[in-house]
């Protein structure tokens, strides 16, 4: 990971809280040597309102977090126009404040007993603490790049080599046409 600027945080201690609450919130829907409740998340969110600066970290595997952008420099007027990017309502949501374990479990059921980690999930972090999982659809996350991706600290060109490197590999690995 390499850093456009000179950051004044660790990003790397920053992924280590997104997996920790990854771990965690995953708790609520998967059985777990420790459950955390509702009640826990609630506590995260309102550490969040107290925090005097603000990040959002796009990342895949949010277990083992790979950050593909991180807007530092978040105010919190920035992260209620970033709330109003979540979707309202829908069949699909998970409101785990709403819901009885056993909904939550039954939520589940049909899923994988392994997350595939694909896809982008966006984790709101506070300095000086607190940490959230912000509910954001394709749409949101892009409407987010467009409008705070100036703030993005992260140099992407590592993860564009490392993706076309891999991209190469497979190219050539199904042969040279007219084989």
């Amino acid at each position: 990971m390499r850093l456009k600027t000179e950051a004044g945080f660790d990003p790397r201690a920053e992924l280590d809280m997104i997996a920790g609450f990854a771990r965690r919130w995953r708790s609520l829907f998967r059985p777990a040597e420790v459950a955390y409740t509702p009640g826990h998340f609630t506590a995260e969110l309102e550490k969040l309102q107290h925090a005097r600066r603000l990040r959002l970290y796009l990342v895949t595997r949010p277990e083992q977090p790979v950050a593909l952008a991180i807007l530092d420099g978040l105010s919190q007027e920035d992260v209620i126009e970033l709330l109003s990017l979540a979707p309202l309502d829908g069949a699909d949501e998970v409101r785990p404040w709403l819901t009885s374990p056993s909904q939550r479990r039954e939520l589940m059921e049909q899923a994988p007993a392994e997350p595939s980690g694909r896809g982008v999930f966006p984790f709101l972090v506070g300095e000086p603490q607190g940490v959230a999982l912000i509910d954001l659809e394709p749409e949101g996350l892009v409407l987010a790049m467009a409008r705070w991706g100036h703030l993005n600290v992260l140099d992407p060109e590592p993860l564009l080599a490392q993706r076309l490197a891999l991209l190469s590999r497979r190219i050539q690995s199904q042969g040279k046409p007219g084989e």
